[in-house]
């Protein structure tokens, strides 16, 4: 159900996003990836980084927000190495959320993926917002509210249900089966 809610052939669920990011951040980083993080990402985030970079995996912070940092530290590194961009969907501290159409195409300018938290912004956000309802319809997520695509914009989806839903349950979008196939693995 929560796949074809956000549109996406699966989706792995986890008990926590804090478990999820634990888990699934130093997968995808292994020991030669670079992860860029946003100074103000969650706190599990940067946890999680943490752990990628004790595995072997390069973490660099850059401002919040700022895009001209981020590609600054982007170009730094060759096309073909592993690098992911972490945000949040929502900043929870703020209510703010990035500028995610031009996330991705600084992205697909230096071949990285982005991993993006969307814990407080699920269950709120989602497709076709307008005037009317600024917020979009269906709760789907910061992905479906610019009407973005999971697997050709290279997002991996990272959300929970303990905001919105109050339930006990995280899960991350598996754009394709090989994603998924590794993080089984």
């Amino acid at each position: 159900e929560l796949a074809k809610l956000l549109g996406v052939p699966d989706v792995l669920v986890f008990p926590s996003v804090t478990l999820l990011q634990m888990g699934v951040l130093p997968l995808l980083t292994g020991n030669n990836g670079v992860i860029f993080g946003d100074i103000a990402a969650h706190r599990c985030i940067y946890e999680a980084c943490c752990l990628a970079q004790h595995k072997g995996a390069q973490f660099i912070q850059y401002r919040h927000s700022d895009l001209n940092d981020l590609a600054e530290k982007l170009v730094k590194y060759p096309l073909e190495q592993v690098k992911i961009i972490v945000i949040d969907g929502v900043y929870s501290m703020s209510a703010d959320f990035p500028d995610l159409p031009a996330y991705v195409r600084l992205a697909k300018e230096y071949n990285a993926l982005i991993y993006m938290d969307d814990a407080h912004g699920f269950g709120i956000l989602g497709e076709n917002p307008s005037s009317d309802m600024p917020y979009g319809y269906k709760g789907n997520g910061m992905v479906n509210y610019f009407d973005l695509r999971f697997a050709e914009d290279n997002i991996i989806y990272v959300a929970g249900l303990s905001k919105a839903y109050s339930s006990y349950a995280a899960f991350l979008t598996c754009g394709d089966r090989q994603i998924q196939t590794n993080f089984r693995d």
